[in-house]
């Protein structure tokens, strides 16, 4: 009876985050066709979003794309974006009242994601107990625990990243001063969680890019960067490579398994 239940609360909860994601989409589609014209009126410096106006065109998914990358630009932006600094400073400028339908729909993609995310733990974790109750032999044991080895590295390392946004940031953020990403990304993303989380992981970002493209995003941060702390990077990198490289692992250890056939 108590396994009908969680089966059926894991059930309603892949509904919900499905729910979010269509959410998500729906304001997406809205912004695209009633919206996106007037946002993209705004960016009249930068050439970023009038080549993407070109290149994806003016179909349903095509203009939802456009909508996407506007508010990336909004938000936590990419690094090809980087090399575009005019549209990101214009998009700081954008109005509110378009400003609040592109973090709505970031906001519910964000959660649908978190939510997939916590549900796919939840598999693996019965997973794992469904397999280790039954007998196996030392080959996929061995396997197992490299996973969860994996897991369990890239868990730390997210909590040492969370660790160092709230307690070492400030100090952190005060060696680059000259840069403006860095200072944009404090009036943008704020001192939640979250972005805390990603004016971090864009300072780790900062301090593994080579000189040729970050003189071309962001030159005046490159004496600070040169002369960065050394204790202070590897604070700030050791744990990024950490979960690339546990994620990494985890890939490639369930894969090899599902090579040799040890998991069905």
């Amino acid at each position: 009876m108590i396994a009908f239940h969680l089966e059926f609360i894991y059930l309603c909860s892949w509904a919900f985050v499905l729910l979010l994601l269509l959410l998500s989409e729906a304001i997406l589609f809205f912004v695209a066709y009633f919206l996106l014209d007037e946002m993209e009126d705004h960016f009249i410096a930068s050439h970023l979003v009038s080549i993407n106006k070109r290149t994806l065109g003016n179909g349903p998914l095509g203009r939802m794309r456009r909508v996407r990358k506007i508010g990336a630009l909004t938000g936590r932006f990419t690094h090809l974006q980087m090399l575009e600094p005019c549209a990101v400073m214009e998009a700081e400028i954008l109005p509110e009242h378009l400003r609040k339908w592109l973090r709505a729909s970031g906001r519910l993609f964000r959660l649908a994601l978190t939510g997939a995310g916590l549900l796919m733990v939840w598999l693996g974790v019965e997973w794992v107990c469904t397999t280790l109750s039954t007998p196996v032999n030392d080959l996929k044991l061995l396997f197992i625990a490299g996973m969860i080895g994996c897991l369990a590295l890239g868990l730390m390392a997210v909590f040492a990243k969370v660790y160092i946004s709230f307690f070492k940031l400030a100090e952190i953020e005060s060696l680059l001063k000259e840069s403006y990403f860095v200072a944009r990304n404090q009036r943008v993303l704020g001192n939640g969680a979250y972005g805390r989380y990603c004016r971090l992981a864009h300072i780790s970002f900062m301090l593994l890019l080579d000189d040729d493209f970050l003189s071309k995003s962001d030159p005046y941060a490159m004496a600070e960067i040169a002369r960065f702390p050394s204790h202070l990077r590897r604070l700030v990198i050791i744990p990024t490579r950490i979960l690339a490289y546990s994620f990494l692992g985890y890939c490639a250890i369930y894969l090899g398994g599902k090579a040799f056939g040890l998991f069905a």
